[in-house]
């Protein structure tokens, strides 16, 4: 029997040897660890809350996906079209602080970019938003992530 998990193994970088997963209906921010000078606001799961642009890139990306949850603003998002897992912090001072945004829904496995310093790139090709297949490789910063879509 499927689980409809997506495991994402690190490859290359700080975190090198890591796992981490994305279950079906849930999506998860991918971030850097903040610097002692640098502050982010989390809201009442433990989150980074997304900035205005931010979230007005994911809403965009994700409209044909979720219609009804994208009207309005991004707590409509969050609430109804997809459950929001942990953030996953790298630390990979080369990512941004929300660098990216993976997706699991009917439709696979996708990342968007949220408009990161130095963008996130699927198999060496540099994207916005995309659906991952098993076996791609994500590229963000200086790591790497092998896909494997269980």
């Amino acid at each position: 029997m499927t689980s409809h998990r997506a495991v994402f193994s690190v490859t290359s970088g700080p975190n090198d040897g890591d796992t981490v997963s994305i279950d079906l209906g849930s999506c998860r921010l991918i971030g850097r660890h903040l610097s002692e000078t640098e502050t982010a606001f989390i809201d009442r799961d433990g989150n980074r809350v997304l900035d205005s642009a931010a979230a007005d890139i994911l809403s965009k990306h994700l409209k044909e996906r979720a219609p009804a949850a994208t009207v309005g603003n991004m707590a409509a998002f969050n609430a109804s079209a997809f459950e929001r897992g942990p953030d996953i912090i790298f630390a990979d001072d080369s990512i941004s602080r929300a660098h990216a945004m993976l997706f699991y829904d009917s439709g696979g496995v996708g990342i968007i970019d949220l408009a990161s310093t130095n963008g996130t790139f699927i198999n060496a090709e540099r994207v916005g938003s995309a659906l991952i297949a098993d076996g791609d490789v994500i590229a963000i910063g200086n790591s790497e992530l092998a896909v494997k879509i269980r």
